[in-house]
C-alpha cells in the first residue's frame, strides 16, 4: 500500500511536526497530528488503509489551522495529500 515516496514524506511531516514552534491556537492540532502519524512511521511496511484515510482528512482539516502559522509543516502536510492521492487515497 505505500510507497517509498509517502514514507519519506511521512517521515519528513514527522520532522517538521518535532520542529514546529506550536501556538495555543496550534498546539492541539500538532499534538494530533504527531499522534496519528507516530504509528505511520514507526511500522511503514504494515497495512495503513484506514488510517492513511482517516490521516488525509486529518490533514486538509489541519491545513485550515496551520497554513498562516507554519508554512512549512502545511508545505509538508501538502505533499503528504499528494503522496496519498498517487496512492488512491
Amino acid at each position: 500500500m505505500t510507497t517509498p515516496n509517502l514514507n519519506q514524506s511521512l517521515d519528513n511531516l514527522n520532522h517538521e511536526l518535532n520542529q514546529a514552534e506550536a501556538t495555543d491556537k496550534s498546539q492541539p492540532v500538532i499534538n494530533d497530528l504527531k499522534t496519528q502519524i507516530q504509528p505511520l512511521v514507526e511500522h511503514p511496511p504494515a497495512d495503513h488503509s484506514e488510517d492513511y484515510q482517516s490521516l488525509g482528512e486529518r490533514l486538509n482539516l489541519a491545513l485550515v489551522d496551520l497554513d498562516v502559522d507554519h508554512p512549512r509543516l502545511s508545505a509538508a502536510i501538502r505533499v503528504v495529500l499528494d503522496e496519498l492521492a498517487a496512492v488512491g487515497i
